[in-house]
């Protein structure tokens, strides 16, 4: 086994997990669900996706190992001293488990049925069912698509000679983009991960008359897709896979009918008739996916579908041509519960704005349609001027008037917030929405942005799309706000918290493609993808923004920092080097807030003057050397701590890690081993971590993936 996994964000076991696999059209899934498979409570088993499965697969996962779920499989790792277990699994196809193991018993049958063992075979006959199990040299083959003993283990044995590290590879590779993302984030790896995953099996392939990839419908049990949920799950697939992103979005559109229309709940084998319109939002997901690779070819696809569909939906919404367009039904609307027949919101037209908008952006970066015309020129100018002169309320300096059959009215309530979404609305009016919700701390309705949680995971508090919308106008209208942050930090709390809980109390977890698109879109906008590129300022900048600070704590910190520099400034022209109280002061202080530069002069000028006092300033600055890339220094003076401290463990996995960061494999690996020899009992998710680095090492590998996060643990940056 090559623990292709390894580097993959693990996630704790969870029961009634399906296992599907890759490209199983929706209508094998309609008739033939049963051939997939999910987990069971106990960690390693697993069972038939059936009401009453009548048989268990047995596996013995390593004690306290690190387990990888995948949408169409599993991997459970432990790797000890000279101690190696696992097992990987993959469903290849319906009815067919596939996989190895090592350092653990080989899997079994297990049913209140008679089970018949033969040789290398188990199997049990279940009315006109067969369920066989092969093992054989560390392979196994679960097969329960076949009625007749002789086919099952006909296709139980053409698995068993194949290749199966090359088809765990192969799905490794294929979650590449998924898996750059996950290097680029600090913590709730577990929540990304399933949440991807959820992601990926949602995923199903072109059938009927759905042209292209497809996501299956979050909330319906029925095979279809829901096209309001399309805005989620393409930007979402924009971080993982932008090309699958461009597929989902040309999918959504070219299903429309000959005059533009799209129905909203579209199922791949049903005639359809369009009697509701999606939210407008499609030109501008659309793009936010072409913004990713700029492809030219998505646009020449895109712009025509995307035209055609905004002049359906200008006439949908304005069918008399009055200039006053109008939500049709109530599911339409962005608040249903605020709909009436014939009331016109000014979040209607900001979203129709933003839509004719995002198509001539569009248009202009086309090759071949920047020369066109401006399109809806007339039908944008209307809905500008009603945004703001129809809905605009001076005497409340919000966007709260509303228009019922030629009557102006007041309407308070989520749609006054959406004007933000425009990003050429003024800098005025943004001003004045903004600026009410931070003195109010909420939202136009009265929900409130720093306070609600995600635990109780109740959609109709705060529907998903209407957090969307909140994060895209935050976004444009205040990108560097501090709202936008504590919105994005209260929610991102809230899945957080709901995902442990969830899982201790219910040991499963009720995750859909829609809600993992969420959650992904959430933790990019919150810390985990960066404007910092740099190896040094990315990994300095991540860390500064899990620092919980107020505006009372940088005044204290800006005070700190300024009394310190006037005292290095007074000792630099007296030509004497400051006390050392004083250098390590401001060493500690630079350290913490994350200042390289300012941290590696205190640290020289306290070794260069109080050598004897100089090993807390030896280990940071090799900490910050090794940070910087500069290998050879780092060792140097990890060297030197370990020398007078030579049981530290931060020393030990540092000293370890710059020698294999050179080349130094043997050296490296003695300080490993050292560590993991000592630790095991005291740090064994740390010696785990340890022992990945080893196994790299002896591949040949030099730098581990996400070494940095080493030093996130404290111990790194104490002596003892």
């Amino acid at each position: 086994m090559k623990f292709t996994f390894r580097s993959y964000p693990a996630h704790p076991w969870i029961a009634n997990w399906s296992i599907e696999p890759r490209d199983c059209s929706a209508s094998y899934r309609s008739s033939s669900s049963g051939r997939f498979f999910r987990t069971q409570e106990t960690p390693g088993r697993i069972t038939a996706n059936t009401d009453v499965p009548e048989w268990t697969l047995h596996m013995d996962l390593p004690n306290n190992c690190r387990i990888n779920l995948l949408f169409n499989g599993f991997c459970a790792y432990q790797n000890r001293k000279n101690k190696r277990a696992g097992i990987e699994i993959l469903s290849p196809e319906p009815g067919v488990v596939w996989g190895h193991f090592e350092g653990i018993p080989s899997p079994t049958l297990r049913s209140d049925l008679p089970i018949t063992q033969e040789d290398r075979f188990q199997w049990l006959e279940i009315g006109d069912d067969l369920v066989l199990l092969a093992v054989q040299n560390q392979q196994f083959c679960l097969i329960t698509k076949s009625h007749l003993r002789p086919e099952a283990e006909r296709i139980a044995k053409q698995y068993l000679s194949e290749d199966f590290d090359a088809a765990i590879l192969s799905e490794f590779q294929q979650r590449s983009g998924a898996s750059a993302l996950f290097e680029e984030m600090q913590h709730h790896d577990a929540l990304a991960v399933i949440s991807a995953e959820s992601m990926f099996k949602a995923l199903r392939p072109p059938e009927g008359s759905i042209p292209l990839h497809w996501c299956q419908a979050s909330f319906s049990d029925h095979l279809m897709m829901d096209i309001n949920e399309i805005p989620a799950l393409t930007r979402a697939w924009t971080l993982i896979d932008p090309e699958m992103a461009e597929e989902l979005m040309l999918c959504a559109l070219k299903i429309q009918t000959s005059a533009g229309a799209i129905a909203v709940n579209y199922a791949p084998h049903t005639t359809h008739s369009t009697l509701e319109a999606p939210k407008p939002l499609l030109a501008q997901t659309a793009e936010t996916v072409w913004s990713i690779r700029n492809n030219d070819d998505f646009l020449k696809a895109v712009i025509p579908l995307i035209r055609r569909h905004i002049q359906w939906l200008l006439h949908h919404f304005d069918p008399k041509r009055t200039g006053i367009h109008c939500w049709k039904h109530s599911a339409e609307s962005l608040s249903p519960k605020l709909y009436e027949s014939d009331l016109a919101t000014v979040d209607l037209s900001t979203l129709l704005l933003c839509e004719i908008d995002a198509l001539n952006r569009m248009r202009k970066a086309s090759s071949i349609h920047a020369s066109e015309a401006v399109f809806f020129e007339t039908e944008r100018t209307a809905l500008e001027n009603n945004l703001m002169n129809r809905f605009w309320n001076p005497q409340e300096n919000a966007f709260t008037r509303a228009v019922l059959r030629d009557k102006e009215g007041t309407l308070r309530g989520f749609p006054a917030f959406t004007p933000l979404l425009w990003p050429d609305l003024s800098d005025t009016y943004k001003t004045h929405v903004i600026e009410r919700v931070h003195e109010s701390g909420k939202l136009p309705g009265g929900l409130s942005v720093l306070t609600w949680r995600k635990s109780a995971m109740d959609d109709d508090s705060f529907p998903l799309l209407q957090q969307l919308l909140v994060f895209q106008a935050l976004k444009t209208a205040d990108p560097n706000g501090q709202l936008l942050n504590d919105f994005s930090r209260i929610t991102l709390q809230g899945f957080v918290e709901w995902h442990g809980l969830v899982i201790e109390q219910e040991k499963c977890l009720p995750i859909n493609p829609v809600l993992g698109a969420f959650i992904m879109n959430v933790q990019a906008i919150r810390q985990y993808r960066y404007h910092a590129k740099g190896a040094i300022t990315g990994y300095f900048f991540k860390m500064m923004r899990k620092v919980k600070a107020d505006r009372f704590d940088l005044i204290v910190i800006a005070a700190t920092l300024f009394a310190i520099v006037s005292v290095r400034l007074i000792y630099s022209v007296l030509n004497a080097p400051p006390p050392l109280e004083m250098l390590e002061a401001q060493m500690t202080s630079a350290y913490v807030e994350r200042d390289i530069e300012g941290t590696l002069s205190s640290c020289m000028a306290i070794i260069k003057y109080f050598p004897d006092d100089a090993d807390n300033a030896m280990l940071l600055a090799a900490n910050l050397s090794i940070l910087q890339e500069q290998y050879t220094e780092a060792s140097a003076l990890y060297e030197k701590v370990r020398k007078k401290y030579p049981d530290s463990p931060g020393a030990m996995i540092g000293l370890g890690l710059a020698y294999q960061l050179q080349g130094r494999f043997k050296e490296a690996d003695q300080n490993y081993y050292e560590f993991c020899y000592i630790f095991e009992e005291v740090f064994p998710s740390l010696v785990d971590q340890i022992n990945s680095f080893r196994q790299l090492m002896a591949e040949g590998f030099k730098a581990p993936p996400k070494w940095r996060d080493i030093y996130g643990y404290q111990l790194m940056h104490e002596l003892e």
